[in-house]
């Protein structure tokens, strides 16, 4: 309610006179840390209410701008690119009362100057872009201010009083999280804490530039699943495990441009060589169907121009946020491993990723009987002659439950440390015939007829597969690219672990005459390999069978 008030007498110059005062009747102080003459002229002032700025954002960003004379930086509320409002733009007077904060609705009174006497009443209220006039309660930051939830940006109506009055959310109707009603929405994502923690006032509020990426991706929010978590598993990407926001810059464009690839409702994986985006690389739900002989495009997409950019000869050559862009996820010692070299199909031995294999035994052939040695869809009938990282790799390139991010669980790490066992064999049999039928490879009575080249495979005869009484130890890395050497031969390191490919030659001291290695044999129990037409030799090293392996003859 307002009142007039009159004074009497007052005296000046001898004469008596009434001053007739008229102000609120219920009115407090002005903010104390506020001079009038800060906002306001008395003579001469350009702007309406005699402020000394005719545009009311000018004023309050003189002080609270980028070269003001605050730390604060402020920008007016607007929409932007793939915003669900129409055009709009909310000035700072808006939501905050230039001269005091003011009481609410609930009898509490506000923080920040929220809210302003919109009709009279004089309570803390915002006229909303669309809906009308409506109380506004902000008497907390919220719980990451080691302050109650309640009352704070938005707190999903703790108090049930059936009313969405906070700060942030007494405005919102269209937006994913926090309207001001039930219809549609959530109210659980970060209920009750500090929203300008990521949605800063120098970025019109959107999710940009003040916000960390840990600080939002360490929880799940709706459809999206926490993710620094991830960089804790078994395996990962980043040194450590330990992820900052200059790791996820490395990889994600969104660190790097947030205003337009931000919450765009797809991921944007960067080029690691340019550090553009000129061949960004977008996805909504990353996944491979192992079940499918048709490689799906972000598949092919992801590993082309993403993984393998990375895992090549010169790592990640773009200038990243912290660190040597050729080491961004190793112990900052070891550089990225260069598998890409390793797929190139001009090399003796290669897993499919780069271009079709050159391994008879691997599809229907003469060479083979004309045996389907692979499972499906893996070269059952020459349609599926590739794979991607992802047909032996986790999807997830964050981290993985797995050694080595792999889709089963193996303990390569005890096998490179010399503590090998059957149970461990077997696991690695279980992997490598996931695509490789076990049926011709590991529990074929008779491997010749299946189709496999040698015909001491399973554990029936001798002891080549894990499984059965005294099985290799070593499983298939026994023959194939093992990541030991139990062999002897000083030059078996240089192929070591290759499963991804290369060109190990056997020298001239092993029992092999030196030939390129094709078919990955430079395994852990292996002296040497030899293959001369239809028939290939090896020699056994820890296997000790000498030169009496061989296969049947095509």
């Amino acid at each position: 309610m307002k009142s007039l008030r009159i004074l009497l007498p007052v005296f000046f110059v001898g004469l008596i006179v009434a001053v007739i005062v008229y102000w609120p009747e219920i009115s407090g102080a002005l903010n104390p840390n506020h001079s009038c003459d800060i906002c306001h002229s008395v003579h001469s002032a350009p702007g309406q209410a005699l402020t000394n700025n005719a545009v009311v954002e000018d004023l309050c960003l003189s002080c609270h701008g980028a070269a003001g004379v605050s730390s604060l930086k402020a920008e007016i509320h607007t929409n932007t690119t793939g915003s669900a409002y129409p055009d709009f733009s909310m000035s700072c007077i808006d939501c905050h009362d230039p001269h005091d904060s003011m009481q609410n609705w609930l009898g509490g009174t506000n923080l920040k100057m929220i809210g302003l006497d919109q009709d009279g009443t004089d309570l803390a209220k915002i006229s909303t872009p669309n809906s009308g006039i409506r109380d506004v309660v902000f008497e907390s930051r919220g719980t990451d201010a080691s302050e109650p939830s309640l009352y704070s940006f938005a707190d999903g109506d703790e108090d049930t009083n059936g009313t969405y009055d906070g700060v942030c959310e007494v405005c919102h109707t269209q937006v994913d999280h926090h309207r001001n009603s039930t219809s549609g929405g959530d109210h659980t994502h970060y209920v009750g804490q500090t929203c300008i923690d990521c949605h800063p006032h120098n970025s019109n509020f959107h999710p940009s530039g003040g916000g960390s990426c840990k600080g939002c991706h360490d929880t799940a929010q709706g459809v999206r699943r926490a993710i620094t978590s991830d960089f804790s598993l078994t395996s990962h990407h980043v040194a450590a495990g330990t992820v900052t926001d200059d790791d996820c810059g490395v990889c994600h464009y969104e660190s790097v441009d947030g205003t337009n690839y931000h919450n765009n409702g797809v991921v944007d994986l960067r080029d690691p060589d340019d550090g553009t985006s000129s061949t960004l690389i977008t996805f909504t739900d990353f996944s491979r169907n192992t079940s499918s002989d048709t490689l799906e495009s972000w598949v092919t997409d992801v590993q082309d121009n993403f993984c393998m950019k990375c895992h090549d000869s010169d790592g990640a050559t773009a200038t990243n946020f912290s660190g040597d862009p050729l080491q961004p996820f190793s112990s900052g010692s070891v550089n990225v491993p260069n598998v890409y070299d390793r797929f190139n199909i001009s090399n003796s031995y290669h897993h499919t990723i780069r271009g079709a294999g050159n391994n008879p035994y691997c599809v229907p052939s003469a060479t083979n009987g004309s045996k389907v040695t692979m499972e499906s869809p893996w070269n059952q009938d020459a349609t599926h002659d590739q794979i991607s990282c992802f047909d032996c790799h986790g999807a997830n390139g964050h981290g993985n439950s797995n050694q080595r991010m792999l889709r089963y669980s193996i303990d390569l790490d005890a096998m490179e440390a010399g503590s090998y066992s059957q149970a461990l064999g077997i696991s690695i049999d279980s992997f490598c015939t996931i695509c490789h039928k076990a049926s011709v490879y590991v529990a074929a009575a008779n491997p010749e007829t299946a189709g496999s080249m040698f015909e001491f495979h399973p554990g029936g005869l001798s002891q080549h597969a894990a499984s059965g009484s005294g099985g290799n130890e070593l499983g298939c890395l026994g023959c194939h690219a093992g990541i030991v050497n139990e062999g002897g031969i000083a030059d078996n390191g240089a192929g070591r672990g290759n499963i991804h490919g290369g060109n190990f030659t056997w020298p001239a001291d092993s029992n092999s005459s030196g030939v390129i290695s094709i078919r990955f044999m430079l395994g852990g129990w292996l002296n040497g390999w030899n293959y001369n037409a239809s028939t290939g030799y090896c020699w056994g090293g820890t296997c000790g069978h000498g030169k009496n392996a061989k296969t049947y003859t095509r």
